[in-house]
């Protein structure tokens, strides 16, 4: 057998405690680390659902984004959606695109964004107007870059994005690093803009590799009415049992924002990139 995932806990003993008192995440032959991700993650109120394959959780996550915009709609009028980039999200915004909703009703944006043009390959914006190619013209689009610069660009779509607040449905993604968004780990201001009275609502980042970033702060993520997570494989799980069981932001920044409302998406496919700079 092959090697998996397993985190090893134990209870509070002291008169009164309750809860887990130490996760431990490491590699060990047999056993099973999603028992007690559950655990963990039904502390901060939060839900695992965990698909067979990647096309199953593809069609699993459209399928509740679709049935959350419906909602959103018949409720409001109109629904908002911020999705993530990168190469992972790939199956899902094509199974998404397939969905029958009133899209000119959808105003959609990105949760981060590469600073760069919509043409250049590693543009967020242009990977989702070609999975969405059946519905992206018909959306209200936002876009986060401007072209002017970062700090600019930052500036204006936050302007725009303060008048979508809350937002109806957040995807999110997650590094191997433990990134979500273009939040990385040990980034300088860090905390600030993760923080849920940070002043901004997007801001200029940088990559791990130092190329610059547009994201949205922890405080338009956090207004969001539903949040989802996807991710895959045995790496990323365990990326985020330790984000969990340690709970330190400049180390884990997924850990801000795994909290309710929201649902992961797991399937333990894990052919899917290990993206550490999507």
């Amino acid at each position: 057998m092959g090697t998996r995932i397993v985190c090893l806990y134990a209870r509070r003993s002291e008169p009164g405690g309750s809860g887990w008192q130490r996760f431990h995440c490491q590699s060990a032959r047999g056993g099973s680390i999603v028992p007690v991700i559950e655990a963990l993650l039904a502390e901060r109120g939060v839900t695992l659902r965990r698909a067979y394959d990647s096309t199953q959780q593809a069609e699993q996550l459209a399928a509740v984004v679709a049935e959350r915009l419906g909602m959103a709609i018949a409720a409001r009028g109109q629904a908002t959606l911020a999705l993530s980039g990168g190469r992972s999200p790939i199956p899902f915004l094509r199974a998404l695109a397939r969905h029958v909703l009133d899209w000119s009703r959808v105003r959609l944006t990105l949760v981060d964004e590469r600073w760069v043009p919509e043409y250049d390959q590693q543009s967020n914006t242009g990977l989702l107007r070609r999975c969405l190619a059946p519905v992206f013209d018909q959306t209200q689009w936002l876009s986060l870059y401007r072209g002017v610069s970062p700090q600019h660009d930052a500036e204006q779509a936050g302007a725009e994005l303060a008048d979508w607040l809350p937002l109806d449905v957040v995807v999110l993604g997650m590094g191997v690093d433990g990134h979500t968004a273009s939040f990385f780990p040990h980034a300088a201001q860090l905390t600030q803009w993760l923080a849920a009275d940070c002043p901004d609502l997007c801001v200029a980042s940088q990559a791990s590799d130092g190329s610059p970033r547009l994201t949205m702060t922890g405080r338009a993520l956090n207004s969001a009415r539903f949040r989802l997570l996807s991710i895959s494989g045995a790496a990323k799980l365990r990326t985020l049992c330790t984000a969990l069981e340690e709970n330190q932001v400049m180390r884990w920044p997924i850990s801000a924002v795994v909290r309710a409302p929201m649902e992961i998406y797991y399937c333990p496919d894990d052919t899917q990139p290990n993206d550490v700079t999507d």
